[in-house]
């Protein structure tokens, strides 16, 4: 799923952010145990200095969205490590990797329920509250796009952010995999300006709202069509078929199609033994299996060993 310093565009704020940038790269000492910047357990959004200059900068039209109240938003846990949600966050900016996710995951579901569109400006990020809206820059070719993060992750080493293919191919990474970013965060009010941001973007509402987003008929077919395939699928039918018994290492159980796929292809690197996604009603539960009693017990031991420290054995 994962591939992935031209100053901001103005003089005025050119020195002063050249102060700044070095001091905005991930995992900065927040102090008091903190640190700065995107990741699992005590994390703090770093501060911007200076507001974020969007004139003219294309892909999605950031507008005032109230944040999800759903599970979406609320503190979590991936592979053994605790993510805080930052929720009320209104001033962030980083520098880091930034990879990108495409044509596999399109049509299926972000981890705040929205369904995602590979040509789109969407990304995902691990704390963000969901949706929020990032300018991206590219520090290798100055490049820059606005994205809607609806979706989390990306959980591989230390990267940033996951772009789609759209918000990838428009800061001009597609090739690379992955690139040095700057993302900052943008914070719109209520009555649709911009709390720490001046300028016009020139792209387009992409909410859940508009049509390109989620309305589109084409895009509807492709849901429906990755549904049937979802619920009718081998993976499916390994685990509604399961005799009285089985055993199955449950790895985790999450909304998102992609952050279960992600953790699939992942745990899939860990084990000589099958991992499937078997859907629940709205729920993707990631498992190893079928099992014999005693390969369960063993396998258990190994995959908590490796980080997945809050798995379990699971009868069908």
């Amino acid at each position: 799923m994962i591939k992935k310093l031209v100053l901001l565009g103005t003089i005025l704020c050119g020195l002063t952010f050249l102060t700044a940038c070095s001091s905005v790269t991930h995992g900065s000492n927040a102090g008091g145990g903190y640190s700065y910047g995107t990741g699992p357990n005590k994390t703090k959004p770093y501060p911007q200095t200076t507001k974020v200059n969007i004139q003219g900068v294309g892909g999605a039209k950031p507008i005032y969205e109230k944040q999800r109240s759903n599970g979406c938003n609320k503190d979590y846990t991936v592979l053994g490590k605790n993510y805080m949600v930052w929720r009320g966050c209104d001033s962030y900016i980083e520098e880091g990797v930034a990879s990108w996710y495409g044509p596999g995951f399109n049509g299926k579901k972000t981890s705040n329920g929205e369904i995602y569109n590979q040509k789109g400006y969407t990304a995902a990020h691990k704390n963000l509250p969901l949706p929020s809206y990032l300018k991206v820059t590219n520090l290798t070719n100055g490049k820059k796009v606005i994205v809607r993060v609806n979706d989390r992750g990306p959980f591989v080493g230390t990267r940033i952010i996951d772009l789609s293919e759209g918000s990838a191919r428009a800061i001009g990474m597609i090739g690379a995999g992955t690139a040095k970013v700057r993302i900052e965060l943008i914070n719109v009010n209520s009555n649709g300006s911009y709390a720490n941001a001046y300028g016009m973007p020139s792209g387009y509402n992409i909410s859940p709202s508009n049509n390109y987003f989620s309305n589109n008929s084409s895009t509807s077919k492709t849901t429906s069509k990755i549904k049937n395939i979802v619920n009718n699928s081998k993976v499916n039918s390994i685990f509604k078929s399961a005799s009285k018994g089985s055993n199955y290492i449950q790895l985790v159980a999450c909304n998102s199609d992609l952050l279960a796929a992600e953790i699939k292809k992942e745990a899939s690197t860990k084990t000589k033994y099958p991992v499937i996604i078997a859907k629940d009603g709205n729920v993707n539960r990631v498992l190893v299996g079928p099992l014999s009693d005693n390969a369960a017990k063993g396998a258990l031991q190994t995959l908590k060993a490796k980080g997945y420290t809050d798995c379990f054995i699971k009868k069908f």
